[in-house]
């Protein structure tokens, strides 16, 4: 059986040559195909030319495994990012703490491989792949330092974290940096590099195994709701809950708005997604960082945020319902019993924070209320974010349905997307 990475994958290669324009990549060893014919040669420098050689070749060895970077990322270029991270944010600076300094000494500490160097400097030719994964790795560390993590699992959360995205290098850059909604297999593609992250730990370097699940799990959710493997809590490797905390605490970070406190909502929405042990550090940090500078309330724009949300929710709630008497196919049966709950957990969890009384917020608060608009702007986006994700699900599903049980699902899927009623 092939290696999966016995084809250079175009993505990657791509990101490499453009690094190496910028700085010294080269063949550590001839690079040769499955029949021993030598395509390029080793000492040779990575040039746009080795995409055309490698293209449709099947490889004896990695070209992952085949290539250095002369001077590429090691611990102490992981060092002085995070140090940068550490001093140009006071909340990442308060969340480390007292345990900043040991952060730093176990972050230089960590075993980076050839293979890890090369495609950490490919990614940080590439935009703020390199800076995201110090950034995650020093949020899991100090979360993990918080929670009494002793030195070995130190080591072994911020190393995952480290690698935690390693797999995007494999994704269309096209697709990671895209404003629009993907299309589903473009969705399938992104969704993808936990498992390919994971897979390259595993074919390209010597880490010890719960590396690779760590960092085929930073994505997933406690209540199954995460991706690529849906997996509940009993299925997460131990050590998990940080890396899926920080990579949540990393996507909102660079907002200019409250950010810890957009943090904190996120994570507190939907009761069950996140290890709330973990989650009551992230919390404790907030409150030193009150909500304020938001902007003024746009009352129409809240109202209509709020009111799609909430006839959306309604629309999927009776449509699930309906389905209940309708479904004939297994397959359609396990997909509603794993979406109905997560249905009304989330309408649930909409209601309690008072959003969706829109009305009433907006009566009992003044307009500049830093905490309601705050309130009013992020809890529907989540919301939405959380529909899109259970439409993605169900669309995925669809495949394992007869064609009936695919109509039956349409109004479903239309009213978890958002779509006006009846526009199928």
């Amino acid at each position: 059986m092939s290696s999966p990475f016995s084809h250079a994958n175009p993505h990657a290669l791509a990101s490499i040559v453009a690094a190496s324009e910028a700085g010294g990549i080269e063949a550590s060893e001839d690079i040769v195909d499955e029949r021993g014919v030598k395509l390029w040669a080793r000492g040779s420098p990575v040039l746009a030319g080795l995409v055309e050689r490698l293209q449709d070749r099947s490889l004896r060895r990695p070209i992952e495994q085949c290539l250095t970077a002369r001077d590429g990322i090691g611990p102490d270029g992981i060092v002085e990012e995070t140090e940068r991270l550490l001093q140009g944010s006071a909340y990442l600076s308060a969340l480390a703490g007292s345990e900043a300094r040991r952060l730093l000494r176990v972050a230089g500490s960590l075993p980076v491989e050839g293979s890890v160097s090369l495609l950490l400097t490919a990614a940080r030719g590439r935009g703020t792949g390199f800076s995201h994964a110090c950034l995650v790795m020093l949020a899991a560390g100090a979360l993990a330092a918080r929670c009494g993590c002793d030195e070995g699992s130190l080591q072994r959360t911020m190393l995952a974290a480290l690698l935690h995205d390693i797999g995007e290098q494999y994704v269309n850059p096209t697709y990671l940096s895209s404003r629009r909604e993907l299309t589903l297999d473009e969705w399938r593609h992104v969704s993808a590099h936990p498992r390919v992250g994971e897979l390259f730990v595993r074919t390209n370097t010597r880490y010890p195994k719960p590396i690779s699940a760590l960092v085929a799990a930073h994505h997933e959710r406690l209540d199954g709701t995460g991706y690529p493997g849906r997996a509940v809590s009993s299925e997460l490797p131990d050590g998990s809950g940080y890396l899926i905390i920080a990579e949540t605490m990393a996507g909102v970070l660079n907002d200019p708005v409250a950010a810890p406190a957009r943090a904190v909502l996120a994570m507190g929405l939907v009761f069950g997604e996140f290890p709330i042990g973990i989650v009551n550090h992230v919390v404790r940090v907030q409150r030193a960082f009150p909500v304020e500078g938001a902007t003024e309330l746009d009352r129409e724009a809240a109202r209509e945020r709020v009111v799609i949300v909430r006839e959306g929710l309604r629309r999927s709630r009776l449509a699930a319902h309906a389905l209940e008497d309708l479904t004939e196919h297994e397959a359609e049966r396990r997909s509603l019993a794993r979406l109905a709950p997560l249905l009304v957990r989330l309408e649930a969890a909409f209601v309690s924070t008072g959003t969706a009384h829109y009305f009433d917020l907006v009566e009992q608060s003044d307009d500049s209320d830093a905490e309601l608009v705050l309130q009013l702007e992020l809890v529907p986006r989540e919301v939405r974010w959380r529909m899109r994700s259970l439409a993605r699900d169900i669309a995925q599903d669809l495949c394992g349905f007869p064609a009936v049980g695919r109509e039956r699902f349409t109004p479903l899927l239309d009213a978890l997307r958002g779509a006006p009623a009846g526009a199928s």
